[in-house]
């Protein structure tokens, strides 16, 4: 059964190398010339092209590594002979930095073996030990035990045997994925057939069908995102991306041919499947292990394009009931939907119902292909389209990953493909027809408001059934439900199915459990959310734990060697995602008290404790304006909040609103911009409204100075009804510019919009009103950025509530303090400069740590001392003789003059050519013109290295040597080679910076051998 331990992968540093490039191209030119449209078919010679790429790409790894591994063995021999000279003479200086040299040459080579790790890593933040390659997320996350199955249960019986184990993982997997023998197409034709479904329109038959261009192919390719898994051909997305030139057209008329009925790539249908334990589940059973499929990525091409054009016609036919996997839709639609169902029924006690929360056992793993290929006939999806996704869903195989081993290859039969871009979007289709089986059966009564009734939402496989009178109508529920999985595969779980009752007494809820089977709970997890039937649960069963969880891994980070900034990388990296979560699916968190709470918490962590030397304001400011981009938790709940609110200002989600707004008295924009919420006191009551408004109420008067162009008067003066259509006409409807200002236009222009003249005239009363608020010339940023966007709401609403939070510290007191030390101001655009480009220079944390911590005036001088402790001592450590103030001790006191003066020396022998020796480019990093661009890098891992070795002897006499300066920036050459992979940047680029050091080192050291970086 053991297929071997070994798989290949392709090591991405080789598609880095131009020679390597250029044989590449040169090699598939001549394989495709040679072997197209010579009488093969096409899908074996894009096999074959794979293959013969791969024997190249294991060929120059080879010849790469004995380059390295002669390179390693010259620098070994020259350690030796260096370590004999400072044995001999320990004073030896000159030896000691061609040791250290020699040193930096060998790690350099041990990284490029294993760069390609480096690179999939998705954390840039080095520890503060700078340890090069060893990221803060390593040192954050729990510790794991590796992904070593050591025994697992089969049987009632505990294996340990590794073959045996292997064994068991096959045969589940083998069932897992094997199709019933007991399928009837006809019975699944006939019952789709009676499901009814949205029939593609012409235009989208047209779309599908299309042929694939070249440009498709090349804007897939340019999508893939870095650091992914390849599949079982070990050809990662550079590849592709590096050789687009070549592979795109052939892949493009591969793809066409299986569209046109051709067979697809053999090697397309194989998968890797490695398994993950779930969390909190006993791991020794194997049901409890999670498959993460790996995929080949020139099918995962062929499937994007197809999911991006399936998309077009699904964003139209797919009920808004269902939230997952397209544009637009999100999380936070189903929960606001459950959360709202709650209130409502809060407020309406005599209405018994109930929110089925259905699990359905491996849902994705047991779909039915001829139920899906049934489905999208059924819809009239056919020709070119239809024949790609049956060339998909015809055959496959795969191999598990067990302990690093692969297994024998299994088929697969049954079961949307797991990693296929295609697969959620071909599952929804499926999922759509149960839900159109449980809005159309009449006997499943859902929760009613008005003449609309809401039934059911679902996002991917988690379903929730919302029912009315559930004694009846819970097992008319799982009636549909069972009936629909027979045909379709879809298993219901009654042991994980939940259900959540309302206003059902004790008798009823023991006939719910005993006639469904099914148990009812008194709180439910729902989508990472805890939901309960009463929602003023929220707060506790939610925020509260989380941030408990929240302090206890504050209080652990505390005891690990975190550097500064790595303490504020921390908060965003961890921290910050769990509370967004929260945010931006139930904020219902009412006034600021714990905010502040949670600011004190997190400053006390950044501060290890001590006084804050920074203020937190200015922590939370933007990196571009001199900030550290700590999260402001509060603007971003309330960022959350005002992108919520967006429902009530467009007014186009009537099914929303009329849930939200059941007992309203008057139109949400009354609300927004009447204060109505004063008048009708049990607005505020619904859990929900109550902290919208309020945090809306705090926020108005930023994000809309003036009246809103999108504000609606008929909508202010509506009297409020349930289930009200029409539209609602704003400002931009109904103002024109004239020479007295803003007006409402003429009643003939507008008789067509309005019910009469009354109407007309009720607008004009509420335009006189809102006239003396004042209307801007232009939409406001909120209006254009978040009322009328799509995209990153929620970043861009942050960003304006923190550029009104941080206006008053634009112009920062310790810039001030700069221009005073240097004599001179500062223009604000070199502060920018330094911003967002000087202080880049490297991924390092613990450099840019140096830059901002001397931009901010860190560091505790003897005259800060003084005024601390009251003591009389004031005297510079260095000199004896000066007051130490911040200038002094940087740059004007005699002795720290002299070593500046030395590395100053040294850098015109680098550079060869003379600059001024301006203070703000030494220690703050204001490198300007007298620098040339090439050099600029350079300069600034110089002047860190000073700056640094000032810092480390800071309240000692001692001055750092020039020797010590340069051994520094020899280290400094290893952290500058690992910033190059960490931004994927060219080995060139390191050449160019450095080549001018490397040629001083070697006059300097007389070693002509330096080829750091360039095998």
């Amino acid at each position: 059964m053991l297929a071997g331990p070994y798989r290949w992968r392709m090591n991405d540093y080789l598609l880095e190398q131009e020679e390597t490039i250029g044989k590449a191209k040169n090699i598939l030119k001549e394989y495709f010339d040679q072997n197209l449209n010579k009488g093969t078919k096409i899908e074996v010679v894009w096999d074959a092209s794979k293959a013969v790429l791969r024997g190249f790409l294991i060929q120059q790894n080879k010849y790469r590594k004995n380059l390295r591994e002669a390179k390693k063995e010259e620098i070994v021999k020259q350690l030796k002979e260096t370590e004999k000279k400072i044995i001999k003479n320990p004073g030896d200086e000159k030896a000691k930095q061609l040791g250290k040299l020699l040193q930096t040459q060998y790690s350099a080579l041990l990284n490029q073996e294993i760069e390609w790790g480096i690179k999939t890593m998705k954390y840039k933040y080095f520890e503060s030990a700078n340890k090069t390659g060893k990221l803060l997320a390593w040192q954050l996350r729990k510790r794991k035990k590796q992904r070593i199955i050591n025994k697992i249960k089969s049987e009632g019986q505990i294996t340990e045997d590794p073959n045996e184990i292997k064994e068991k993982f096959l045969h589940y997997y083998e069932a897992l994925y094997k199709k019933r023998e007991d399928e009837d197409i006809n019975e699944i034709g006939r019952y789709l057939e009676r499901s009814g479904g949205e029939q593609l329109t012409e235009e989208e038959k047209a779309l599908l069908n299309e042929p694939i261009t070249v440009e498709e192919v090349r804007d897939a390719i340019k999508k893939m995102k870095p650091g992914k898994a390849p599949g079982p051909d070990g050809l990662s997305q550079k590849y592709y991306k590096t050789l687009e030139e070549h592979l795109a057209p052939v892949l493009c008329n591969v793809i066409n041919n299986i569209l046109q009925g051709g067979e697809i790539p053999d090697s397309w249908r194989e998968a890797y499947i490695t398994v993950i334990p779930k969390a909190d589940s006993d791991i020794l059973e194997i049901k409890n292990y999670r498959p993460i499929s790996l995929l080949n990525n020139d099918y995962k091409i062929f499937a994007g394009i197809m999911a991006s054009r399936l998309k077009e016609y699904l964003n139209r036919a797919i009920h808004k009931d269902q939230a997952g996997f397209l544009p637009g839709r999100q999380i936070k639609d189903n929960v606001r939907h459950i959360v709202n169902i709650i209130e409502y029924l809060e407020l309406r006690n005599d209405t018994p119902a109930a929110l089925i929360f259905i699990d359905a056992e491996k849902a994705f793993d047991n779909v039915s292909w001829h139920f899906l290929i049934k489905c999208m006939e059924t819809v009239g999806i056919r020709g070119p389209f239809l024949e790609g996704i049956r060339s998909i869903y015809s055959t496959q195989r795969a191999k598990l990953i067990i302990n690093s081993n692969l297994t024998n290859s299994f088929t697969i039969t049954k079961g949307t493909r797991q990693g296929c871009p295609l697969s959620p979007l071909l599952f929804i289709m499926v999922l759509e027809v149960i839900l159109n089986k449980i809005r159309e059966t009449p006997e499943i009564r859902g929760i009613k408001i008005g003449t609309k009734e809401y039934k059911v939402k679902a996002y991917a496989d988690d379903l929730v059934v919302s029912i009315q009178d559930p004694t009846e109508g819970i097992n008319t529920v799982i009636e549909v439900m069972e009936a629909f999985g027979r045909l379709s595969g879809f298993k219901l779980n009654k042991n994980k199915t939940k259900v959540l009752i309302k206003n059902v007494d004790e008798q009823s809820k023991n006939k719910i459990e005993l006639e469904s089977g099914i148990k009812v709970s008194k709180k439910i997890r729902y989508l990472g959310i805890w939901i309960t039937p009463k929602s003023i649960n929220l707060v506790e069963d939610n925020y509260n734990k989380t941030w408990r969880e929240c302090k206890r891994d504050l209080d652990s980070w505390s005891r690990l060697q975190l550097s500064w900034e790595g303490r504020m990388a921390a908060i965003k990296m961890n921290i910050l995602p769990k509370m967004i979560f929260l945010f931006q699916n139930i904020p219902v968190i009412r006034g600021t008290t714990m905010f502040k709470d949670w600011q004190k918490t997190l400053s006390r962590f950044i501060w290890q404790g001590k006084r804050a030397r920074i203020k937190y304001k200015l922590l939370t400011d933007r990196r571009d304006r001199g900030g550290f981009a700590v999260p402001n938790l509060q603007l971003y709940y309330e960022a959350s909040c005002l992108c919520w609110i967006k429902e009530w200002i467009v007014l186009e989600n009537t099914d929303l609103l009329d849930l939200e707004g059941f007992d309203t008295r008057f139109g949400w924009h009354a609300y927004l911009w009447q204060d109505k919420g004063r008048v009708h006191k049990g607005f505020s009551s619904h859990i929900i409204r109550g902290a919208l408004l309020e945090v809306w109420n705090r926020c108005k008067r930023l994000v809309e100075k003036d009246t809103p162009w999108w504000l609606s008067p008929i909508d202010i003066l509506v009297i409020k009804k349930l289930n009200m259509e029409g539209k609602r006409w704003t400002y931009a409807d109904l103002l024109r510019r004239s020479d007295k200002g803003w007006e409402i236009r003429p009643y003939e222009e507008l008789k067509d919009k309005l019910t009469g003249w009354m109407q007309y005239h009720q607008i004009n009363a509420v335009w006189r009103e809102h006239k003396k608020v004042g209307m801007s010339k232009n939409k406001s940023k909120f209006q254009l950025e978040i009322i009328e966007g799509k995209s990153k709401l929620l970043t861009k609403m942050y960003n304006q509530l923190l550029d009104w939070d941080t206006m008053d510290e634009e112009i920062k007191e310790v810039m001030i303090k700069w221009a005073i030390d240097l004599g001179h101001p500062i223009e604000y655009e070199r502060w920018t400069k330094l911003w967002n480009k000087d202080m880049k220079f490297s991924a390092c944390v613990k450099l840019r740590e140096n830059m901002e911590k001397m931009m901010y005036r860190w560091y505790i001088t003897p005259i800060k001392l003084a005024k601390m402790y009251k003591t009389g001592e004031r005297t510079c450590w260095k000199c004896k003789k000066k007051e130490g103030d911040f200038f002094h001790m940087w740059w004007s006191c005699e002795e720290v003059k002299r070593f500046w003066g030395l590395v100053y020396d040294e850098l015109k022998k680098i550079l060869k050519y003379s600059f001024p020796k301006k203070p703000e480019a030494f220690l703050l990093g204001m490198v300007g013109e007298e620098i040339k661009n090439d050099d600029q890098t350079l300069f600034q891992y110089a002047a860190v290295s000073a700056r640094i070795l000032l810092a480390q002897s800071w309240k000692s006499a001692n001055i750092p040597t020039i020797s010590e300066w340069q051994t520094k920036l020899i280290e400094y050459m290893d952290i500058a080679m690992m910033t190059q992979k960490i931004r994927q940047q060219k080995n060139t680029k390191f050449i160019n910076d450095w080549n001018k050091f490397l040629s001083y080192m070697e006059s300097s050291l007389g070693n002509d051998k330096i080829t750091v970086g360039i095998i």
